[in-house]
């Protein structure tokens, strides 16, 4: 039987995954990262990425709805095979934490690819990217909001920063929806 670990993916909302999975891959504040069982203690910002749970066994303890992604299997301790799949979810950042085999991400804004509104997240990239190619709106920001931005770490909405930022988030949720809708139209 394959290694497992413990993998969480919270929200203030909700538990978006709670099980075991064989591999959890995303981007953190240090470049891109596997977390395979019994991986050593690890704490990292998360990045706007995909985080990919892998390795998920059929029904495994799982808040989300049905499978999705790459079908695999596993062998159970009598030599069966266990049909195991991928869950995959648009990330708008957090952090992670690997103590004593199990990950847990929590992240501010998090969705499951099976929930992302595909159309809605092209609209927002084709409008992202025109900001940012527009330079930002700057004008649409006054000092006291600006002033806030800069306090809580973020940039002033209307600003390239922003911009890029906002086309970074349409792309990660797409690129989570990608296998749902069979390939990346817009990437």
């Amino acid at each position: 039987m394959a290694n497992l670990t413990h993998a969480e993916l919270i929200t203030p909302e909700r538990v978006l995954f709670s099980g075991e999975a064989e591999a959890v891959v995303m981007r953190t504040d240090g470049g891109d990262i596997t977390f395979l069982a019994n991986h050593m203690d690890y704490i990292g910002a998360v990045d706007i990425c995909v985080v990919r749970i892998q390795g998920v066994q059929q029904g495994g303890a799982r808040d989300a709805a049905a499978p999705l992604g790459k079908e695999q299997s596993a062998e159970s301790a009598s030599g069966e095979s266990i049909p195991t799949h991928e869950v995959r979810a648009a990330v708008q950042g957090g952090f992670v934490m690997v103590a004593d085999n199990k990950v847990t991400i929590v992240a501010g804004v998090a969705e499951l690819a099976e929930e992302i509104d595909v159309e809605r997240a092209e609209r927002a990239l084709g409008s992202a990217e025109a900001a940012e190619a527009a330079g930002g709106d700057s004008t649409a920001t006054g000092t006291a909001e600006v002033e806030e931005a800069i306090l809580e770490g973020l940039p002033p909405a209307g600003s390239e920063a922003a911009a890029a930022l906002a086309v970074a988030r349409a792309k990660a949720r797409l690129e989570a929806a990608a296998q749902l809708m069979g390939n990346l139209s817009r990437m």
